[in-house]
């Protein structure tokens, strides 16, 4: 038995390596933020391009309650639409600015003047959040951006776990945690392979459909939220 189980383990990173990678296989599906309980640390995070992820890594998943003090964009929002900080006084704002006083480069601007007008788009996106609810890059015509919903990834008993930031949407996740809205879209970047059954795996692996792939591990994983 146990070697039949690495040959199979074998056969999935062939797979999913050479068939189907993370980056190609787009699945995002719909959740209530309040299923998100934990959050993963950048380096506890596995390889990006691989959606099956081996390992104990889940066992380092943090609670949820902790997330602000571990990112500067989750906490920076908490701060100023919870507490009422201005933006330009945020722990984000303060490390952005920084590094563009320094010369360095910073997603959310090039200069001061980009940083100010990026938090200041926070607010267009609370309104818009609050008016339509969470709306998905395809609902939005970003359709080079369709992976680009609130990165998680889902560990070996089937806990949602939110990637701490660089993985997207963290601020739209802090803001739909602070203004409860009941519904968001995920987008899974990988799961623990003991989530799939022998069955399972047969399936995924005589299928040579991407949709089809896709559309199972979608119907699999919603069953189980």
């Amino acid at each position: 038995m146990i070697e039949y189980i690495k040959i199979w383990k074998k056969k999935l990173i062939y797979f999913f390596f050479k068939k189907i990678s993370s980056n190609e296989l787009i699945l995002n599906i719909k959740v209530n933020p309040d299923k998100i309980n934990y959050f993963l640390e950048l380096k506890n995070i596995k390889d990006k391009n691989n959606f099956l992820w081996f390992g104990t890594w889940d066992n380092k998943k943090i609670d949820l309650t902790k997330y602000r003090k571990y990112s500067p964009s989750y906490n920076s929002v908490f701060q100023i639409y919870k507490e009422g900080v201005n933006y330009n006084q945020c722990e984000e704002y303060n490390i952005k600015s920084e590094l563009i006083k320094a010369g360095k480069k910073t997603g959310r601007g090039q200069d001061l003047n980009e940083l100010d007008d990026y938090f200041k788009s926070l607010d267009r996106l609370k309104e818009s959040l609050k008016k339509y609810g969470y709306r998905s890059q395809i609902e939005l015509k970003n359709i080079k951006k369709i992976n680009d919903e609130i990165g998680v990834v889902i560990g070996s008993n089937w806990e949602l776990i939110k990637l701490q930031d660089k993985f997207g949407g963290t601020h739209r996740f802090a803001l739909c945690k602070i203004f409860n809205i009941n519904e968001i879209i995920v987008n899974v970047k990988a799961i623990h392979p003991d989530l799939l059954e022998k069955k399972d795996l047969n399936e995924i692996l005589n299928n040579n459909d991407n949709l089809k792939i896709k559309s199972f591990l979608e119907k699999k994983i919603l069953s189980k939220l």
